[in-house]
């Protein structure tokens, strides 16, 4: 026969796991629940930073300043800064692929930043037009250039800029480096200024299609194009550093890019 005296004893034991149960089940909620919302932060980080970066190129280009490829170039560097620690400040699909072929990205993750960065693109280019009085800019094939200088032009400097982040962003010997956001910036300003009256000086397919978007599909057979030539880039730039730099696909590299 069981006493009493063991029945009780059984039973707070049965309590006492199935607290502990509760608890174990309330704490792996919570895990999912923080994994989520990190995983939106990233997501709404990559959105806005493409939408401030969109609005300054709609808004700047549209006045027809001087200055536009600085103030590009300029909110870049303030933006990769910002949001470098959230989502990696890609803000363009280009840098994402080469991500993902760097090895440091899943298709999943990239598919993500992918609709995050164009969505921004769309809505900052949107806004830009709001507040240049209603003037939408676009990519345009430049005056006396052919479609071939055109891509070319898009391929070498979105490969450069792809290039340079997987080197000052993701190399394992530089990383907690402070320069990172303007060598970024920087490429892109000076992309701006060298081919941008060649091409368009897109060097991104979020801001192609973003500013396509925003002026009712504008030019679109030839934003597709800038668009793939981007990405083409980008594929290029995890090529060339996988051969410069074989060491980084070893495993044992440190990246905070994502």
């Amino acid at each position: 026969q069981i006493s009493c005296q063991e029945i009780h004893k059984n039973r707070i034991q049965a309590t006492s796991s199935l607290g502990q149960s509760n608890r174990s089940e309330l704490t792996s909620l919570r895990s999912v629940s923080n994994m989520d919302r990190e995983k939106l932060g990233k997501a709404l980080m990559e959105l806005v930073g493409t939408a401030i970066l969109l609005l300054t190129i709609q808004v700047s280009v549209g006045m027809g300043s001087d200055l536009a490829p600085l103030a590009i170039g300029g909110v870049l560097i303030t933006i990769v800064y910002a949001g470098g620690p959230i989502s990696g400040a890609h803000y363009n699909p280009a840098i994402s692929l080469a991500i993902l072929l760097r090895g440091e990205m899943t298709l999943h993750h990239m598919g993500v930043y992918w609709v995050s960065q164009i969505a921004g693109g769309c809505l900052g280019a949107l806004l830009g037009g709001v507040l240049d009085g209603g003037v939408y800019s676009n990519v345009a094939l430049g005056k006396g250039s052919s479609m071939t200088q055109a891509m070319l032009a898009e391929v070498v400097f979105a490969f450069l800029l792809c290039f340079v982040v997987l080197t000052v962003a993701t190399h394992s010997k530089v990383g907690g480096n402070h320069y990172y956001g303007a060598a970024i910036g920087l490429v892109v300003m000076v992309g701006a200024i060298t081919v941008g009256p060649i091409s368009g000086g897109a060097f991104n397919p979020a801001v192609a299609l973003g500013l396509s978007v925003a002026k009712g599909f504008d030019s679109l057979n030839y934003v597709i194009s800038v668009a793939i030539a981007d990405l083409l880039g980008g594929a290029a730039a995890a090529g060339i550093f996988y051969l410069v730099a074989p060491d980084q696909f070893s495993g044992a590299a440190y990246t905070n890019i994502v």
